[in-house]
């Protein structure tokens, strides 16, 4: 669970931005009447997530005065942004990010926060755009090689695909389309609830994304395209909250140290990947003692 306790009078704008011809960001900016520093809050992936994921913890560091904007975009192939045409890279993404905040005049300095895969897109853009100051990784890691488990073993050996393409056709267009909303996963208090949740909303989602929701998971699970650029150097602060159970992303970064100095991690004991969402109150406490 986490609370909002505050009622601010938050100033909650969306629209589409294109980044490219043919191909537009669907954001959403949410901002309070008081000076304070931006962020851009960018969601994970292969999911068919949104960027409504990310609505409550924003206000929350809203309302803990972390920041007084942030910038909550469907990255390129989920939400309403434009459907994938091709598979895309961590830097692809991460070039998307950096045009938007052209298009929204954003003039920095800026903290780049990145959810899961969101994570290492937030460290890419931070390496070719200098508005960004500083980089927070929630659930988050610069690589995915240490997947762990039996989830590790169909990753490594590239069994995920087919079994994620099984999924998205069984549930693809069940239902009536509409714009999933995320928010309410905060409420949720159990793995089995979450997976459920997930499984709804990808039940009105249309037949039509699925080549996009493939090339999508395709891009996240190529083991290519499974970390930050091995060239990049950043002196910039780089916080990272991550569970100590998590599975998915490295929790011990001490390889990192020489091109990343200024890394500080901030293990959250006892919890898992999913803890971000099912304890969500343990990760953005430990952000907020951090920053």
């Amino acid at each position: 669970m986490l609370n909002l306790e505050r009622n601010l009078n938050y100033d909650e704008s969306l629209d589409y931005y294109e980044i490219e011809s043919g191909n537009t960001i669907y954001s959403r900016v949410v901002s309070v009447d008081k000076l304070g520093k931006t962020a851009l809050y960018i969601h994970g992936g292969g999911s068919g997530g949104n960027h409504t994921m990310l609505l409550r913890p924003a206000k929350w560091m809203i309302e803990n005065e972390l920041f007084s904007k942030i910038i909550l975009p469907d990255r390129r192939g989920e939400g309403l942004s434009s459907p994938l045409k091709e598979k895309l890279t961590i830097k692809d993404h991460a070039k998307d990010m950096k045009v938007l905040l052209d298009k929204l005049n954003v003039v920095g300095p800026i903290t780049a926060i990145g959810l899961s895969y969101g994570g290492p897109i937030a460290i890419e853009l931070a390496a070719m755009d200098s508005r960004i100051d500083e980089v927070v990784l929630m659930a988050s890691s610069l690589s995915l090689r240490d997947v762990k488990g039996f989830r590790g073993f169909l990753y490594k050996h590239d069994l995920l695909t087919p079994i994620v393409k099984r999924y998205y056709k069984r549930n693809l267009g069940k239902y009536d389309w509409k714009y999933s909303d995320f928010e309410n996963v905060y409420a949720l208090k159990t793995e089995k609830e979450l997976m459920n949740f997930f499984t709804e909303e990808i039940k009105h989602t249309d037949k039509k994304m699925l080549e996009s929701l493939l090339l999508q998971n395709a891009s996240t699970l190529d083991q290519k395209n499974n970390g930050v650029d091995s060239e990049n150097e950043l002196n910039i602060p780089i916080y990272q909250v991550i569970g100590g159970n998590d599975e998915i992303w490295e929790t011990n970064l001490e390889g990192y140290k020489d091109r990343f100095p200024n890394i500080k991690s901030k293990i959250i004991e006892n919890e898992n990947h999913k803890g971000v969402i099912l304890n969500a109150h343990k990760f953005y406490e430990g952000l907020l003692k951090m920053l």
